[in-house]
């Protein structure tokens, strides 16, 4: 998952500039952060599984969007749903796209990208006026560290942002819904 101030980063950027498709902006916000508030650390990985709509592929784990957009619950007008549709969009974009080589290598190396988020943090949050939401469940993992990050680069990750919160929800649905996860660029 990308870092908590980059899906916020995203979500804000997102409400600027789609004015008008976001009536609740807190709503959205906390479907954004939803799908990786889990509370209890042994069971993280069946919780993910879960609150991603993950599926496996020649045992891999991937985001099913489509999957997300066939459950029942989710009703796409509803800006809850819409953040947690673009929780859901940026860990694709991020994992499978955007960022996958440096995936490949910090998986090569066995390590996370904690340590990257944990080195952004700062600049992003003065970037993005993300401390804002003051969201008191995320607080904790929003450590700043002073340190230059290994896999992740600034200027990339804000290249990303800028991206990500510029995808129109209601066109990557189409996309989605024509051509599975395949479609998406």
């Amino acid at each position: 998952m990308p870092g908590f101030t980059i899906h916020l980063a995203i979500g804000k950027r997102y409400y600027e500039k789609h004015k008008g498709q976001i009536e609740d902006n807190e709503n959205f916000i906390r479907g954004i952060i939803e799908p990786d508030l889990y509370t209890n650390i042994n069971e993280r990985e069946q919780y993910k599984t879960k609150s991603h709509y993950a599926n496996f592929k020649n045992n891999h784990r991937y985001i099913d969007i489509g999957k997300f957009l066939e459950d029942k619950k989710v009703d796409i007008e509803n800006d809850y749903w819409k953040g947690y549709f673009m929780h859901l969009l940026t860990d694709y974009y991020f994992y499978s796209i955007d960022f996958k080589e440096e995936c490949k290598k910090s998986k090569s190396n066995n390590e996370k990208f904690y340590h990257d988020y944990d080195c952004l943090n700062k600049q992003l949050i003065s970037k993005y006026k993300t401390d804002v939401y003051n969201i008191k469940p995320i607080e904790k993992t929003m450590n700043i560290i002073n340190e230059e990050p290994k896999y992740l680069e600034y200027k990339k990750v804000v290249e990303f942002i800028e991206k990500i919160s510029s995808l129109d929800i209601y066109k990557q649905i189409e996309i989605i819904k024509e051509n599975g996860m395949e479609g998406l660029k």
